[in-house]
């Protein structure tokens, strides 16, 4: 199955990078027959299961066990390096792959730390590596026989999670697959394995298949440009995530293939499934438009401002926002069904309406006008204060700042911010529900509470009230971290999570640990991005070996899956960095 690679070690070799990538073309390293997929195509994943394409794709990639898609330029993909769950592979039992070809330490055949199930191929020596070779030629033939153009051979970064491979062995065996597949007149990928990007033209590998290489997955390094700069327009970027998608579709659209599926890559009509392409571009298949909003009511209004409430629009993909208009006009955009328009004339009256919109750019009918009047002379109709903020939490500590998190308050017209206090002063103001104070003395224990404000100027009672102690003056400031879980998508009888963990120290953190409790009967069911324990409902969850290190100032995405309701809220996470 596929995975997202996230090689810190990598990320930070590549941060020297030069800055614009340099299109080269595509290496080919065979015969004239040998076509790669057509550059900036409009792509689909389809390892998950095989559906009709959406309108508009030209390539597709699927399991090697599947047909192609009919007209289409098909990827065949191959777990190449390692073994698959149903192979009947056990750290003692070989299963299919009886013969010597999995590696074995101490007897023991070896299991992916991150995967579980699937076991590594012995690739250590010339004589094993040609046997492998041999072994997937048969695969490769079914490829060739059913019409695929390409093979997709997955986890060719297996040795950085296997002590008893190399980069050398996986190259070696890599370029006897590529002469192999070349021969058939089929392409071959580089899949991942960024830092092995610059031999691929040596290899014979044709093109890249890169998961989660934009600057938004890699903390600020574009893995996406070192692929770009080694295959030139011939990469295909998968992202499963919106801020991937956007961040690769601000610096790559129209030049390369970028596409964001489910991390599970369902098919198409399953619970979970996503599929989207860049706005505007790439052949996007999404051209459906959301439903226009309905119910706009004009909630309150000062002076100066008028606040509007409405109900939310549905997509077939997702709404990711709403545009205002006033007297005709676009005047803001809301991300939510909220909305407060200031800097008005006194004693006016205006007419509003709104349109929602989704990530292909397409936008809904306009809802239904409401007209409102603002206050003449100061007044304000609206005097309702907001609830006061719950579950005041100090999520982290530095040296020198204490982080804070809390759960939002309600309005009756809509709530616009939070003041914090600090030993009963106000230090600051929040516009969502975490705030970091900052510039604070070491060692020192500091009360926070905090107070939600409204558009009117009413404010909230306080919340209640935390203390939280900074770190010593000598600390590494790796101690601070925060982490917040929301929900990303849901299946039948579960959903997958995401923890945002970021580091508040001044220093890279070598590892983090979170814990949590659930508020019902929720387990963890796959763990993806995190090594866990789980003990009722109490969870304690540590990065795997890959991820432990976040640059200061950085965040990293923890992914996982959960059987269970969807809490809400979500629980409180606690984050300790080492």
């Amino acid at each position: 199955m596929s995975r997202p690679k996230r090689n810190l070690a990598v990320a930070a070799a590549l941060a020297t990078a030069a800055a614009t990538a340099v299109f080269l073309q595509a290496p080919n390293a065979g015969a004239a027959t040998i076509t790669p997929p057509p550059v900036g195509a409009n792509f689909d994943y389809q390892i998950g299961g095989p559906y009709t394409p959406p309108a508009g794709v030209q390539v597709v990639s699927r399991d090697n066990s599947v047909s192609p898609a009919p007209g289409l330029y098909n990827i065949c993909y191959i777990n190449a390096f390692q073994t698959q769950p149903a192979d009947g592979v056990t750290a003692t039992t070989d299963g299919t792959w009886a013969g010597g070809y999995l590696l074995k330490i101490n007897g023991k055949n070896q299991e992916d730390p991150e995967w579980k199930g699937e076991f590594a191929l012995d690739i250590t020596t010339a004589a094993k590596r040609t046997a492998l070779a041999a072994k997937m030629e048969t695969t490769i033939d079914s490829c060739a026989a059913k019409g695929f153009a390409a093979i997709e051979p997955d986890n060719y970064d297996s040795y950085t999670r296997f002590s008893g491979l190399t980069s050398s062995e996986a190259e070696a065996y890599i370029s006897l697959l590529a002469q192999y597949s070349h021969s058939k007149g089929l392409a071959i990928a580089q899949k991942n394995t960024v830092e092995l990007a610059p031999d691929a033209k040596s290899l014979g590998l044709d093109f890249a298949i890169a998961e989660e290489c934009s600057t938004a997955d890699q903390q600020g390094t574009d893995e996406c440009k070192a692929y770009a700069d080694s295959f030139g327009r011939n990469v295909i970027i998968i992202e499963y995530k919106d801020a991937g998608l956007t961040a690769a579709c601000n610096e790559f659209a129209g030049q390369l293939s970028i596409v964001q599926r489910d991390q599970n890559v369902v098919p198409s009509g399953s619970s979970g499934y996503v599929r989207q392409v860049c706005p505007g571009g790439g052949g996007s298949s999404d051209t459906q438009a959301p439903s226009a909003p309905s119910g706009l009511t004009a909630t309150g209004s000062t002076s100066s401002s008028v606040s509007l409430s409405w109900t939310a629009s549905t997509d077939n993909v997702g709404v990711t926002g709403y545009d205002v208009y006033r007297n005709g006009q676009k005047v803001g955009t809301a991300s939510g069904t909220t909305y407060t328009d200031s800097g008005l004339a006194a004693a006016t009256t205006y007419q509003y309406s709104v349109k929602a919109k989704d990530a292909a750019g397409n936008t809904s009918a306009a809802s239904n006008t409401v007209s409102k009047a603002t206050q003449s002379g100061g007044g304000s109709s609206d005097t309702q204060a907001p609830s006061a903020p719950s579950g005041l939490t100090a999520t982290g500590s530095t040296s020198s700042s204490v982080s804070l998190s809390w759960t939002a308050s309600t309005d009756n017209v809509g709530v616009t911010g939070y003041d914090v206090y600090r030993n009963g002063q106000k230090v600051g103001t929040a516009s969502g529900t975490t705030y970091t104070d900052s510039g604070l003395a070491a060692a020192t224990t500091y009360q926070y509470s905090v107070k939600a404000k409204d558009a009117a100027g009413n404010t909230s009672a306080a919340s209640n009230t935390v203390s939280k102690a900074t770190q010593s003056s000598g600390s590494t400031g790796n101690n601070g971290c925060t982490a917040t879980m929301k929900q990303t998508s849901t299946f039948s009888g579960g959903f997958n999570a995401d923890v945002v963990v970021k580091n508040t120290g001044s220093t890279a953190t070598k590892g983090w640990t979170l814990t949590w409790t659930w508020p019902g009967s929720q387990t963890i069911s796959d763990p993806w991005d995190i090594k866990f324990t789980q003990t009722g409902a109490s969870v304690t969850a540590t990065n795997t070996s890959s991820d432990g290190a976040i640059a200061a100032g950085s965040s990293y995405d923890a992914e996982f899956e959960v059987k269970g309701s969807v809490p809400s809220p979500f629980p409180t996470v606690t984050c300790t960095a080492s």
